[in-house]
């Protein structure tokens, strides 16, 4: 744990000492309010343990570490457009704060920096490909999601392919940018590349879950936001598979429902459906096997349990995982 802990703080000494301002200050305020906002720092966390655990430079495995955090709260600023999401991280979201226009520009310079912060290590040119290869995998995962909610069937496979492209492959690059910057072989590299889809396949699943059943001061965004929005999360989907016909029938009818219908009365509806079908059971017992798989390919990395205990300790941590 204190590695763990002092690879945290070296990751938030470095986060602060980095310059976020410039003119316009409408352009980088929203960028430094996003970045600096307390958050889990899970992906920038998992490229240097990575790289630690090849021996790497840390000083080097900043720079990726710094291009994957900046990366991915681009992506919360537009998802957050898109979703018209009034919350983030128990805050006001930016396009909510200033506006939608100041929120895609702001955007835009994050993304760019994030290129900027990849290419700064020696191995630079192969970490902004594997960057450049992730944020078109994400949005190509985020327009399914945006496809899913005007489409009447979504399948469990359609769902968990989204989930895959829109979140898992962010955690998976940030093991692999890490161990590149080590210099780790491809064979390593690809079984924690591995590790990193099964962990966040699981990692997501636990946020489809925490959406309803979770405190909201905890979790930082309105309670059962994904029923409200009528989204179709994994839940919703083994609900209808486990569903008779009559709740089958409810189920599509409450998610149809506009936003202007009484919003808890609808969550209330839905959840008690989930509760008696034992949804939230269903959903956490494909989580664990997607643990499962994710740290078999921890077990295949070809190095001492000693150089991995760090990221497997974390990751357990993640994972709700007790040993």
């Amino acid at each position: 744990m204190e590695k763990i802990k002092q690879l945290q703080q070296d990751f938030a000494d470095f986060l602060a000492k980095t310059d976020f301002n410039g003119q316009p200050k409408e352009l980088y305020e929203p960028i430094a309010y996003t970045i600096l906002q307390s958050g889990k720092r899970l992906r920038p966390m998992l490229c240097l343990l990575a790289n630690e655990m090849f021996g790497g430079d840390e000083q080097e495995a900043l720079w990726p570490a710094l291009a994957l955090e900046t990366f991915h709260n681009f992506t919360l600023i537009h998802d957050d457009i898109m979703d018209k999401a009034p919350m983030r991280r128990g805050m006001p979201t930016v396009y909510q704060k200033w506006n939608a226009d100041i929120a895609i520009l702001s955007g835009d310079a994050m993304l760019a920096k994030a290129f900027q912060f990849a290419l700064k290590p020696k191995q630079g040119a192969e970490l902004a490909q594997q960057l450049s290869k992730v944020a078109i995998e994400i949005c190509e995962g985020q327009q399914m999601d945006l496809n899913f909610e005007t489409l009447g069937n979504v399948t469990i496979p359609e769902y968990l392919e989204m989930i895959r492209l829109k979140t898992a492959v962010l955690l998976a690059t940030a093991l692999q940018m890490g161990a590149t910057a080590a210099g780790a072989d491809e064979t390593d590299i690809h079984h924690l590349y591995n590790f990193g889809i099964n962990l966040g396949m699981s990692f997501q699943l636990q946020d489809d879950i925490l959406d309803l059943y979770s405190d909201v001061k905890v979790f930082g965004k309105r309670h059962g936001g994904d029923i409200a929005d009528n989204k179709k999360t994994y839940l919703y989907l083994k609900a209808l598979e486990l569903a008779s016909e009559r709740d089958r029938k409810r189920l599509q009818q409450l998610f149809t429902l506009r936003i202007d219908h009484d919003e808890e009365e609808k969550i209330e509806e839905v959840q008690s459906i989930y509760d008696r079908l034992h949804v939230k059971e269903a959903v956490e017992a494909v989580m664990l096997e997607y643990d499962r798989k994710a740290f078999e390919d921890l077990d295949a990395v070809s190095l001492t349990e000693e150089k991995k205990k760090h990221l497997r300790t974390y990751a357990e941590m993640l994972s709700g995982r007790k040993k």
